[in-house]
């Protein structure tokens, strides 16, 4: 049997984060991006220029019915995700949509349902565990370096949020968010945290809104234990600054095993292992910055859906895996509401 063809996909949304999807289905080989669709058809014009996209529409049903498409790419708000992808799945189109998935772990287990009955594939697009460092830590991790890993801390960068309107010029919608931090943010940590640690079982979270202009929290301090026993803390700000600029935006992460540790130090851009006579060997050097690395995230993300669709093979984070990314998300707002330990709904 040969190659299945490239796939022909679709790109819905074309607002700030389109900036990445597009080269990424660009650089993969897998694919084809054949045309863009958003309401605001002015805005999906100049995307279209500016990446040299042939096909523009600013309504998904007439995208549908007149390009012959094998996949599509949700880029959108979560509240429109649901009908977006019962459109796809009505096509018989393969879905990817952008995270967080949904505004409820029911509405995320729909999305979900939906696919599956259509029989077309699902993934979310989540590329925090396609970053370079991400997968050079997992790499050690499964080459057991440090031993069974007990703790995890990481320290997001800080990124402080505007005084004045917009909070957020690429993304002015944030001030008006109920759920802020941890469900657009956050949500990236804990994937990676779990793609590090495995699947969490308890979550206890404390949160703050600091800038009086945003509905939503903008500090955020969350800690998980895994199934395997240990524990992971992650710390995160909106709010204010930090005293010198990272090169890597993946955050300060610490991992410590039973024969030592590892550290991704996002300053000095470097994945350093401390041995337990306190021998510190770096690893690897991460030379070149944030952007790039990011922009790597997506590459990644997006070339591993198109080529396990075109190569019959499984998603490194397939849909049914990211719900349990987003029930330990919805779990930390529920621990910082009642003050107390919750436990995420995984059922399937």
């Amino acid at each position: 049997m040969g190659t299945r063809p490239p796939l022909r996909a679709g790109l819905i949304g074309c607002g700030f984060i389109s900036q990445q999807h597009i080269p990424a289905w660009q650089a993969t080989p897998d694919a084809e991006l054949v045309a863009l669709c958003d309401t605001d058809r002015a805005r999906t014009e100049a995307r279209a220029r500016q990446f040299g996209i042939g096909a523009v529409y600013d309504d998904v049903e007439t995208m549908l019915a007149s390009e012959r498409l094998d996949c599509i790419d949700i880029a959108t708000r979560p509240e429109s995700h649901k009908a977006l992808a019962s459109l796809a799945a009505g096509h018989g189109v393969d879905v990817l949509c952008q995270k967080p998935l949904a505004a409820t772990l029911a509405e995320g287990r729909e999305i979900a349902g939906i696919c599956a009955r259509a029989g077309v594939r699902f993934m979310v697009l989540e590329m925090w565990r396609h970053l370079p460092a991400l997968k050079d830590l997992k790499q050690q991790l499964d080459a057991n370096l440090v031993g069974p890993v007990h703790a995890l801390r990481l320290l997001g960068h800080r990124r402080p949020m505007n005084r004045a309107h917009p909070v957020n010029p690429d993304q002015p919608y944030f001030a008006e968010m109920p759920k802020l931090l941890v469900y657009e943010m956050m949500i990236h940590h804990i994937d990676g945290i779990r793609y590090l640690m495995g699947d969490v079982e308890a979550v206890y979270a404390r949160m703050t809104r600091v800038n009086p202009l945003i509905a939503g929290e903008d500090f955020a301090l969350v800690v998980f234990t895994h199934k395997s026993g240990a524990t992971s803390m992650v710390d995160c700000s909106w709010a204010s600054p930090t005293d010198r600029r990272p090169k890597l935006g993946a955050g300060d992460m610490l991992l410590e095993g039973r024969d030592g540790s590892l550290h991704l130090d996002p300053f000095d851009a470097e994945l350093r292992h401390i041995a337990l006579d306190g021998t510190v060997t770096v690893l690897k050097c991460y030379d070149g910055g944030g952007p790039s690395a990011y922009q790597a995230a997506f590459d990644s993300c997006i070339a591993d859906f198109a080529a396990s669709i075109r190569h019959g093979r499984p998603f490194l984070s397939p849909g049914s895996d990211n719900l349990k990314t987003l029930a330990a998300t919805l779990a930390a707002y529920e621990s910082a509401r009642e003050n107390t330990v919750v436990e995420p709904d995984l059922t399937p």
